[in-house]
């Protein structure tokens, strides 16, 4: 397998809820050593709020998203590694490694919500609802458009789902995407579903927040219930074993303290070994 491209998209515009997400980003990459990070995404600190298109910074967004597709593009990686950054970090990443895979991927979302509002569904206009919406070919224009591919509602596959909006809801069940279960013995019914999507590769788009919150807190959207923490590292060890995993995204971190720090670095650990 060829090496890991890592790219760091600190973007927090799309949380539009404060810096933590950007300040997140900074924490993993000092875990990780500068010399472990093959681009950095310029993201300003501070930035004007406005709405476009029925989103909040849509204008920085579009930025982050130029510039991280000019990075792949430059380099053609094979696998990718984002560290974000707010949920719509890794939207550049997925829809390249889509295109570069001819759409033989399969996007695993471990994620508390389901990110498929539209501007026009979304009951807050922030970007991070939204993402796979844009993915899946609906959303603003003026993103749409950038993206060098967009996926089928067969390539995705929920895990950790359990805060949704009710067009949400209305989208997955019209489409049939699938939710599995966190439970202590479901890492085979995860890999049996994913097979099932029929795809070779696996692209695992990580929010943080589909840790059960009494487990890991340091986030922006702390949800009830969710993945203890070790089964959560079941899981990706799982995966990595079962399948080519080419792309993967760590989202929402919020530094806290050490103990969630420790954990991240975990995480971080378990996608290494799971890419490898």
């Amino acid at each position: 397998m060829t090496s890991v491209f890592t790219m760091v998209v600190p973007q927090w515009q799309g949380a539009a809820a404060g810096t933590g997400p950007y300040h997140g980003a900074q924490a993993i990459v000092r875990m990780l050593g500068a010399d472990r990070i093959d681009v950095q995404v310029p993201v300003h600190e501070q930035s004007v709020a406005k709405k476009e298109e029925g989103i909040w910074y849509e204008y920085e967004i579009a930025e982050h998203l130029k510039n991280a597709l000019a990075s792949l593009e430059a380099s053609k990686p094979q696998r990718i590694l984002t560290i974000g950054g707010d949920c719509a970090s890794d939207i550049a990443a997925i829809s390249y490694l889509n295109r570069l895979y001819g759409g033989d991927l399969t996007v695993l979302w471990l994620d508390a919500h389901a990110d498929l509002n539209t501007p026009e569904s979304s009951p807050s206009n922030k970007f991070h609802g939204m993402p796979l919406r844009l993915l899946l070919g609906e959303g603003a224009p003026g993103l749409l458009e950038m993206l060098p591919s967009t996926l089928e509602p067969g390539q995705v596959v929920f895990t950790g789902l359990r805060e949704l909006d009710h067009a949400e809801r209305q989208y997955i069940v019209a489409n049939g995407i699938p939710n599995v279960p966190t439970c202590h013995d479901c890492a085979s019914m995860l890999g049996n579903v994913v097979a099932k999507t029929g795809r070779k590769h696996i692209y695992m788009h990580l929010d943080l927040d589909v840790i059960d919150p009494t487990d890991f807190d340091a986030v922006s959207c702390p949800t009830p219930g969710g993945f203890w923490f070790d089964d959560l590292l079941t899981e990706i060890a799982h995966l990595g074993k079962a399948f080519p995993i080419v792309g993967s995204a760590v989202t929402e971190y919020q530094p806290k303290d050490d103990e969630n720090a420790v954990k991240v670095q975990r995480v971080l650990q378990a996608l290494g070994d799971a890419m490898r």
